[in-house]
């Protein structure tokens, strides 16, 4: 009986394409250009924001912030593109009936859930944390902490499943196992998760 706690954007669900997309369309409609694969190893490798910081050092504060405010119009337009990997809704499921709970804890606002409810899968998760509820990014553990009390969670038989090496740290500094899923083997990092999978699947072997 293990309580699972899942990372939303590239582990439950596969929105990177929409991201990658919108994070290109608009740096291009300021006519700023950037390669669709080194944004998507880069949001992947580390973070939505840090890949804003790094691919924008060189423009100016006033832009910057017009190609991010552009960007989250986009991506909220390709929001309902976004699906769950194949086998998200069976894990879950799985959790449930080997007596375990489901927890969302994800740096997206509360769009993560909208989505969840739309593919009728909200009542498989016990709790959640979103970006409204205002916890330091990850990896800092505040977010898991926050859960594991709350629920009265078992540290020892919990499981963080993430994308990127920070969803691992941030299990890892909460006392809890992580499990990276790196579908495409891009994750190179000092970080060693408990497991590593290819697909959401492996989890129930």
């Amino acid at each position: 009986m293990a309580d699972y706690f899942w990372d939303f954007d590239g582990t439950l669900y596969d929105t990177y394409r929409g991201m990658v997309k919108s994070f290109v369309e608009a740096c291009t409609a300021y006519n700023f250009s950037v390669e669709r694969d080194q944004i998507y190893k880069s949001m992947r490798r580390t973070s939505l924001h840090q890949t804003f910081d790094k691919f924008l050092k060189q423009v100016d504060s006033k832009k910057k912030k017009m190609i991010v405010d552009k960007y989250q119009i986009i991506e909220k337009s390709e929001q309902a593109d976004d699906l769950p990997f194949e086998g998200a809704v069976e894990v879950c499921n799985w959790v449930i009936k080997q007596g375990g709970r489901n927890f969302l804890v994800t740096h997206r606002n509360k769009s993560a859930l909208s989505l969840i409810e739309r593919d009728q899968f909200k009542n498989l998760f016990t709790g959640y944390v979103t970006s409204e509820n205002n916890f330091p990014r990850k990896p800092d553990p505040a977010s898991l902490n926050f859960l594991c009390e709350q629920y009265q969670v078992d540290k020892n038989n919990a499981f963080m499943i993430g994308d990127r090496a920070l969803d691992v740290n941030a299990a890892h500094q909460a006392g809890i196992k992580g499990i990276l899923f790196d579908p495409d083997d891009i994750i190179v990092a000092k970080v060693v998760p408990d497991r590593r999978i290819k697909r959401l699947l492996e989890i129930t072997l």
